[in-house]
């Protein structure tokens, strides 16, 4: 490993910082190629062997990146279009052909394999999701109907989706988001990884209390990572060394673009009724992803398959399909306001005495408490002390009010945080959380860490969206950003 950094800053040091020399010789070598090397070959029966007979193929140059472009079309007869995009691996548009034939009873289906996979394969290019999604809107030109548009994406598939309804606005009538890979911080998804159940585990409390601070270092130091040097920024300042060095490698190359999008900077109050389906059990794309990005849209449906993994498509079909069917019929509206917090009552945890808690209350304590969980709660007023706390789905704060958080570890999702936010010597891992009140929403007295995704704040004079690692010392969130 230590001979590949070497050999990357090798690389990085011998090429100048503007240098794409790999990428005019790719375009000239275009230029000169004969009239016929511009015309996609039709799919050969050898490569349409796995696809059934009934369905229409066909190879076409996408103008957008004058690149190849497979595409599959069923349901011919019907005037709604439902344009599926796949995520990462070889089969590309092939996972969705125990789908297609549910769809195409009702709905005219175009799947293509993205440029680099599948049939499509031999772009090259960075295949990020604002490049595909360039494709996409040249996909959706050339092949909708007449009547409506609904893009479905999976996986990678799903991100690119999200992207592409964020930038053309009004586009499509409705987008379907099914395990969407990518959009968590990466330092808030390696922690995923790397966090045991400690919540579920069959363990005495004594022991669930010590992994519980077993855990939390872990995050610590992964959390330093975060904010350090990074090598696979190198592959981000320059193309050329990207095309040199992973451009053929399709899924790395993909993967690799996806990680470096922020989609926790996208608008995604113009974006269509959205419906999100997830497998429970994802470990590639944590739940904890479709709770927020339901946080940040609009017009969602959150619908979850219990004992599913990543791909419902394949290993619960009957039931994702049911789903599916269901969402593209079905109209998203807004969720509910939260009733008015009239409620006296205190909730206090001392060395977890009392770790769940929910519903309304006026005011609620922490002491020494490794183990605690929000699941909806309305709390005006929130302390913390040496505590470690998982919250969801709540609302915490008051507005002119300070929620007050000591050497301690908050993760939240889903969540609305109002008033101000006071940490000391605090760690905050959000996902899908937005800061409600008078500027600075959040004020670090000393040496705080955040991890921030699909975050907002919003005042009376601003409204930002944000994403990323960041160490505070004696200052505000604001001033950092």
């Amino acid at each position: 490993m230590g001979k590949i950094f070497v050999l990357m800053w090798l690389i990085v040091l011998a090429l100048p910082v503007q240098a794409n020399w790999l990428n005019d010789i790719n375009r000239k070598v275009r230029s000169l190629a004969p009239e016929d090397a511009q015309i996609a070959k039709p799919p050969s029966a050898l490569e349409l062997a796995d696809y059934p007979p009934q369905y229409q193929y066909e190879r076409v140059m996408a103008p957008s990146h004058d690149t190849p472009l497979f595409v599959l079309q069923a349901g011919l007869e019907h005037l709604d279009t439902v344009v599926l995009i796949h995520g990462l691996g070889d089969l590309a548009s092939k996972d969705w052909l125990k789908v297609i034939p549910a769809l195409a009873a009702r709905y005219h289906v175009v799947a293509i394999d993205l440029p680099g996979f599948g049939l499509s394969q031999g772009a090259v290019f960075t295949y990020s999701p604002k490049e595909y999604a360039k494709v996409i809107e040249w996909v959706i030109g050339q092949y909708r109907h007449s009547g409506q548009v609904r893009l479905v994406g999976h996986s990678m598939g799903a991100a690119i989706s999200l992207y592409y309804a964020s930038q053309y606005p009004g586009h499509i009538e409705q987008l379907v988001l099914v395990d969407a890979a990518g959009i968590l911080d990466r330092t808030a998804y390696i922690k995923h990884l790397s966090t045991r159940d400690n919540d579920q585990a069959d363990l005495p409390q004594g022991i669930r209390r010590v992994l519980a601070r077993v855990d939390n270092f872990a995050d610590k130091m992964l959390e330093k990572t975060g904010t350090g040097f990074d090598p696979t920024r190198l592959f981000s300042a320059d193309s050329s060394l990207r095309n040199m060095t992973i451009g053929e490698q399709t899924n790395m190359n993909a993967a690799l673009a996806l990680m470096e999008q922020n989609f926790s900077v996208l608008s995604y109050s113009q974006l269509p009724a959205t419906h999100i389906i997830w497998g429970a059990q994802d470990t590639v794309a944590p739940l904890r992803t479709a709770y927020a990005l339901q946080h940040v849209l609009p017009l969602s449906h959150l619908h979850v398959i219990n004992d599913a993994g990543h791909v419902p498509i394949k290993t619960h079909t009957q039931v994702f399909n049911s789903l599916l069917l269901a969402s593209l019929q079905a109209s998203s509206t807004l969720r509910p306001l939260r009733t008015t917090n009239l409620s006296q009552r205190v909730g206090r945890c001392f060395q977890d005495d009392q770790t769940h808690f929910s519903g309304q209350y006026q005011q609620i304590i922490l002491n020494d408490c490794k183990l605690v969980r929000f699941d909806n709660v309305d709390t005006q007023q929130l302390t913390m002390n040496d505590s470690i706390l998982h919250i969801v789905k709540s609302r915490i704060g008051n507005m002119g009010q300070n929620i007050a958080v000591t050497r301690s570890v908050i993760t939240a999702t889903d969540t609305d945080i109002v008033g101000r936010m006071k940490s000391d010597r605090s760690r905050f891992d959000f996902a899908g959380v937005t800061f409600y009140g008078e500027s600075p929403v959040f004020v670090s007295q000393a040496s705080t860490r955040l991890v921030l995704s699909l975050t907002r704040i919003i005042t009376p004079t601003q409204s930002t969206r944000l994403g990323g690692s960041y160490v505070l010392a004696e200052q505000s969130l604001e001033s950092a950003l």
